[in-house]
């Protein structure tokens, strides 16, 4: 299966304002040149979260999809159904890769992250229950917080698609 992706928006960071002491240009231009950095490490780890998260269902890889989950993770489906913290995540995750013959797309429509906080991943995607059943398509809205030096989905949303009025 190929995974589809658009190229990602860029990534947004926010940096909490503080007061400066009185400095001169030219200590003011080296604080600009590396203010940013922790946020632009972050968003380059958020994006390898992410490619986890797409990489790891594509394999049928529970144990490396449990290694990006949030232990208070929650996943709501199209269908109203609600997985409540980690276990309950992947106890459906296990018997959901088990089964050989769905795919899936995923379809990236816009990835934003806040510093070293939170992220947001929004995609299209397919899933097709078998060769012979009719492709379903889902919006997938996955939230991430950064906690100890690691992205985890903290709350993964499944909509009926295709996503309509994205940027």
């Amino acid at each position: 299966m190929k995974i589809r992706a658009r190229a990602a928006l860029p990534a947004i960071g926010v940096l909490a304002a503080a007061a400066l002491p009185a400095t001169s240009h030219a200590d003011l231009s080296a604080e600009a040149s590396t203010a940013g950095q922790p946020h632009r490490l972050c968003a380059r780890t958020f994006d390898r979260a992410v490619d986890a998260y797409v990489q790891t269902t594509y394999d049928r890889d529970s144990d490396g999809f449990a290694a990006v989950l949030h232990e208070d993770v929650t996943a709501i489906f199209a269908t109203g159904d609600v997985l409540y913290g980690k276990d309950q995540t992947m106890d459906f995750i296990d018997r959901f890769f088990a089964a050989p013959d769905w795919t899936q797309t995923f379809d990236e429509l816009t990835r934003e992250v806040r510093g070293c906080s939170t992220g947001f991943v929004l995609f299209d995607s397919v899933y097709t229950p078998a060769p012979d059943a009719d492709p379903e398509p889902l919006v997938i809205g996955v939230t991430f917080v950064f906690e100890r030096g690691r992205w985890l989905a903290l709350h993964n949303q499944d909509s009926t698609g295709p996503a309509i009025g994205t940027p």
